[in-house]
This record gives C-alpha cells, structure tokens and sequence, in this order.
C-alpha cells in the first residue's frame, strides 16, 4: 500500500444524514485542479458512536468517478440508535495511491428538505427566468448552496440539529433571501464595477437574510420519536438537544 500527502478535496459541506430502516445510496466526490479525481477503488466502513464497526471494509462503486455505497434493505434497522456520533471511513485508492476520508454522519428517522426552488425565485422577481446566463438551465446551485449555509448555522448558532426541525417552511424566508443574495451578488460580480443595482439587491436581500434569520421559530422534535415535542409551542431555534444517549431513560432516543 502507498500513501501520499496530495490534498484531494471531498466534496463534504455539511454532516452526512443517514435515513434509518431505509435503502439509499451515500456519496464522496473527491476533487483536485478543477475536477472529479480518477478513482481506480472503493471501500467503505460506518462506524457506530461507540467506535465499533457497523459496516465494515464494503466494496463501492465509482460510476463517473464519484465514490458511492448502497446501504441496502435492512442494513441500518430500526434497532439502531438515533442522533449523532457515527462515522464514515471511505478508503479510496486514486491512480495507484489509497487515501482514507473520514465523514461525520448522523442516523436520523427523516432528513429536512428545503421548500425553494426556481419557482419561488421567480416569483419573487419574474425578470430572473430572462436573466439565467445561458451557460446554466437552473439557479439551483444557488438554492442548494444557501441550503447547506443555513444548516450549518442552525447547527452553530441556532442551538439545534437540522434533521429535528419539524417546520421547514419555518426556513423558507431565509433560504429565499440568501439564495437571492448569491445569485445578485454573482450577478454584480461579473460585471466588474464597485456599484450598481445588482449590489444593491445583494445587500438588500442579506439584510432581509439577517432579519429572517433572526426571527425563525420551529416546531422541534425534543426527543427524537418523529413528532413535534408540543405542536402548539414553537421556539425560537432554542431547544433542547439530546445527544448519544441510549437506554430507557425518559426523553431518550429509540
């Protein structure tokens, strides 16, 4: 076995979510000097928060170069506990040379999708559909990067662990701002000038972002049993996070 010091790039922006009891399909690409890494192997191991070995040493595949592994029907079950801690180990060998990548993961009962898409943009500002540069067919990349900025934050700031936010309409505001703060700002920058109507629409919707941001309040699952703790009693990205504790407790995960 080689090893080497290259310092691929994988593609990992944000914690790797791992739907319980369901058959999906986990990825890893690996980048270097501006495109995908030629991948000759793939193996791949989850380990559980208590370090044992889950899955251990799997063959992946690499259609198109893109690392991936199927958990398949009945691989995570419904036995498994719930909540952060897992760990995912890809051994990956790039030309002739193996390098290992590590990726947090959290076993979840359902992921939080967002709610924006081009539509929303659109009807937000109509005159976005004629302005869409002709070499992309969606502002999708600029959704999906607002995306994973919000849940890091939620993550950071907002004293929560995405996955439990019940409401994701709660999110729809800010998600809508910043993707429109990415695109103007996108939009100014190609033009090359310190001034102009699409920075003001940039800082215009960062502000609106911030405001959004500010007054977000959700229903949250408290206790990790796929049910808003009191549907009537939402918070303001303040609640109570249960991390990596089993056994019958009250308020425990199963």
């Amino acid at each position: 076995m080689s090893i080497s010091s290259i310092p691929y790039a994988p593609q990992i922006k944000t914690i790797e979510l791992l739907e319980r009891g369901q058959t999906q399909v986990t990825e890893l690409p690996i980048y270097r000097d501006g495109g995908l890494a030629i991948i000759a192997a793939v193996k791949y191991t989850l380990f559980n928060p208590d370090e044992t070995k889950h899955t251990d040493d799997q063959t992946g595949t690499f259609a198109g170069n893109i690392p991936k592994y199927t958990h398949g029907d009945g691989n995570l079950p419904t036995t498994m506990t719930l909540g952060e801690g897992y760990l995912q180990q890809w051994d990956i060998t790039i030309g002739t040379t193996d390098y290992i990548f590590r990726r947090m993961t959290a076993l979840v009962r359902r992921r939080l999708y967002p709610v924006v898409s081009d539509i929303d943009l659109f009807s937000t500002y109509k005159q976005l559909s004629s302005l869409k540069p002709s070499s992309i067919s969606s502002y999708q990349d600029y959704i999906d990067e607002a995306w994973y900025t919000l849940i890091q934050r939620i993550r950071t700031e907002g004293g929560g662990l995405e996955y439990l936010v019940m409401t994701s309409e709660s999110l729809r505001s800010a998600h809508l701002n910043l993707s429109l703060y990415y695109i103007f700002r996108d939009f100014h920058s190609s033009l090359g000038q310190s001034s102009g109507r699409y920075l003001d629409l940039a800082n215009e919707h960062l502000s609106q972002y911030q405001y959004a941001w500010g007054s977000i309040n959700w229903l949250y699952d408290q206790n990790h049993d796929g049910f808003s703790s009191d549907a009537n009693d939402r918070v303001a990205r303040q609640p109570v996070i249960f991390l990596n504790r089993s056994g019958n407790w009250r308020g425990g995960r199963v």
